[in-house]
């Protein structure tokens, strides 16, 4: 069975007072059985001798066998936290190694506790946020006009069906930048997107027509923001229309 670390010290400092006590004995029976002073004295000097170099090592090996034992339990603990702090709440931890030590089975359990909670509220979290995901996505898959989310850099992060059955190059593996269109009205479209995303402006209301004047399209963009202000990335909604049908 495992002691734990109090058990150890215990145990330690137990053999120490027993080493104190033999040497206490010892110099006893010299006392008792020793026939002159010469003799007496050589056997206290030698008992004195062995029992200060004896007691020295064993103090040595205590003072330095307390502080690993208690680096390596707490690095153990500091390891979790660290793995925790870092967002893993999947850590298997084996509680039944400290179970002989109530003070950091007591620690471990509660580290333990903690991990089943924030797992499952990360979990739940997860869940919420692909459910708001898959609405928004849905909404925007419905609308007629076409909807564009782009980085800052012009990497497509999402397009919805109406652009991808207008434009069946553009996915979310494409860069606005490396487009290339055979007609002028497609080019104008994302020649202003992205020229929104290098100057950092938002597009209201941008409209035009093709050469012909038989479609027009109508673009609106904002330019998406984290907390520090800094651009991120955009949303662009392009409405074309079709002029000849609409005469």
């Amino acid at each position: 069975m495992k002691r734990s670390l109090k058990s150890r010290y215990h145990l330690l400092i137990t053999i120490l007072l027993g080493i104190v006590v033999l040497q206490a004995m010892l110099m006893l029976i010299s006392l008792s059985t020793s026939t002159n002073l010469r003799d007496l004295v050589s056997d206290m000097q030698s008992i004195i001798i062995i029992f200060t170099f004896v007691i020295f090592v064993y103090v040595v090996v205590i003072y330095n066998y307390i502080p690993y034992r208690l680096r390596k339990t707490f690095k153990e603990v500091g390891g979790i936290i660290e793995d925790i702090s870092h967002g893993k709440y999947n850590i298997d931890i084996d509680s039944s190694t400290h179970d002989q030590d109530s003070d950091i089975q007591e620690l471990i359990l509660a580290l333990q506790r903690m991990l089943n909670i924030l797992f499952r509220f990360d979990q739940v979290k997860s869940d919420k946020i692909f459910e708001h995901h898959q609405r928004i996505q849905q909404l925007i898959n419905m609308m007629k006009q076409s909807v564009l989310i782009t980085s800052i850099s012009g990497d497509i992060i999402y397009c919805n069906d109406s652009i991808r059955r207008r434009w069946t190059m553009i996915s979310e593996r494409v860069n606005l930048n490396e487009l290339i269109f055979k007609h002028d009205f497609n080019e104008r479209i994302f020649s202003t997107m992205t020229d929104a995303l290098r100057f950092g402006n938002s597009l209201v209301d941008v409209g035009f027509e093709d050469a012909e004047g038989k479609q027009s399209a109508l673009i609106n963009g904002s330019i998406i923001r984290n907390r520090k202000g800094a651009a991120t990335g955009s949303v662009f909604i392009v409405d074309i229309r079709d002029n000849a049908k609409q005469n």
